[in-house]
């Protein structure tokens, strides 16, 4: 890729991306000029990535490039399968009309410090359109889709609802060493008789607790099959630690401090936003409050248009408590993408007892969690900072895969988001 990166004051002051980024069907970006992604259902930015099979509903595809240099950037979309594989599927299987398009809408940022351009993409498009239900990727790129040009990768779904299920959280797990610290999620599918084919290979389930996908409970088959019913009756039930709300801080202004947010200064070209110190919240006392579990907004204030008026600050985190040896610390949460990298990976500082990171940011809000990742893991732990709260409010989605043979691949067939409590 042959970008120019203008803002050299980034690369001062920011963790950097991982030495070399492997494209993978996940939602990353691997250019540090590519900021503030959003990939949302169109019309309402915290509404998930799905759209209905035959539909004619949209995704809307969001970005800003740091660079200030206006680039003919294409798109496409993968098939995966149920577990983020790329399917066998070649794209004329799955897609309607072209195999590639191009994002042709953008703006050039409007009295601000930070200049960037801001891209925008709705699709499907009527020439490009998926015909297959299952997991996706949106890929977008420079050129071509070689790993070396690959700017995005974002997850979507596209969904034919012929599955109802139906699920809860019970009070007391089936473990009850679990009461109080794990909720479990309880469910059964309702199938219709097209599915009687093979239900305990084919059909494949899996949990996801908020947007993170470290901790998600893949390829769940049903323990027993009635007619027309799926059971998922596991002897532990299926379980996830519970956590803690999210923290959070306002940034949609410059002009005034919000709650948790220490000092704001201006530069020449950002500006720098210190966030007061925070310190581990496990062992206090639940605190309940309205949240978006996790995930950020980007808005700006009435008079803005946070889109092409919305500027940049690098955010300062500061965690004060003793350094955990043999793991990493990291800030998880939407605003990384929910990955744990390098980006995103906190540096302990003994002279200040404390861990230390930073963020470049859109005016926006943001909500966020401290993660411990143990070395040698992929699943991160937020109890051993935020605490483990029965009481956490988490939302949990549940995905249900049917296995097609012909042609082979696999189909969402139903799709149910529930809330704790």
């Amino acid at each position: 890729m042959t970008k120019i990166i203008l803002f050299l004051f980034i690369s001062a002051v920011f963790i950097p991306f991982d030495a070399v980024a492997q494209v993978t069907n996940a939602d990353r970006v691997y250019d540090n000029n590519i900021v503030s992604v959003l990939l949302y259902a169109k019309g309402d930015q915290l509404q998930a990535p799905v759209i209905e099979l035959g539909s004619q509903e949209q995704l809307t595809l969001s970005f800003d490039d740091l660079s200030n240099q206006q680039e003919n950037y294409k798109y496409t979309l993968i098939h995966c399968t149920s577990d983020w594989k790329t399917s066998d599927l070649q794209p004329i299987d799955y897609l309607t009309g072209y195999l590639e398009g191009d994002i042709t809408h953008y703006k050039f940022s409007f009295n601000t410090l930070t200049a960037y351009i801001h891209y925008q993409l709705n699709f499907p498009q009527p020439d490009m359109r998926p015909k297959l239900s299952g997991n996706y990727i949106l890929k977008v790129y420079l050129d071509d889709d070689g790993d070396t040009n690959v700017l995005i990768t974002r997850r979507f779904f596209v969904m034919e609802p012929l599955v109802t299920i139906a699920a809860k959280v019970p009070y007391y797990p089936k473990n009850l060493a679990y009461v109080k610290i794990k909720q479990q999620i309880d469910f059964v599918c309702n199938t219709p008789d097209i599915f009687s084919a093979e239900p305990e290979q084919r059909f494949k389930v899996n949990i996801r607790q908020n947007g993170r996908w470290d901790n998600a409970c893949f390829n769940l088959h049903p323990t027993s099959v009635t007619p027309n019913e799926l059971q998922y009756d596991f002897a532990n039930g299926i379980v996830f630690n519970s956590g803690n709300e999210p923290r959070y801080f306002d940034m949609k202004s410059f002009w005034y401090q919000s709650e948790y947010i220490r000092k704001i200064i201006q530069l020449k070209n950002y500006y720098e936003v210190m966030l007061h110190t925070d310190y581990p919240r496990a062992g206090g006392q639940y605190e309940t409050y309205k949240d978006i579990h996790g995930k950020m907004l980007i808005a700006a204030r009435s008079d803005q248009n946070p889109n092409t008026e919305g500027d940049y600050a690098i955010v300062y985190f500061h965690l004060k408590m003793p350094e955990i040896k043999n793991a990493g610390v990291y800030i998880l949460g939407q605003l990384t993408n929910w990955q744990l990298s390098n980006k995103n990976k906190l540096t302990y500082n003994p002279q200040q007892h404390q861990y230390e990171g930073n963020l470049l940011l859109k005016q926006g809000y943001y909500e966020y969690w401290y993660a411990v990742l143990p070395a040698g893991s992929q699943q991160a732990d937020i109890t051993l900072i935020e605490g483990n709260f029965w009481d956490t409010r988490n939302t949990y989605t549940i995905y249900v895969y049917y296995h097609n043979i012909m042609p082979e691949y696999d189909r969402l067939v139903g799709m149910q988001q529930i809330n704790a409590h």
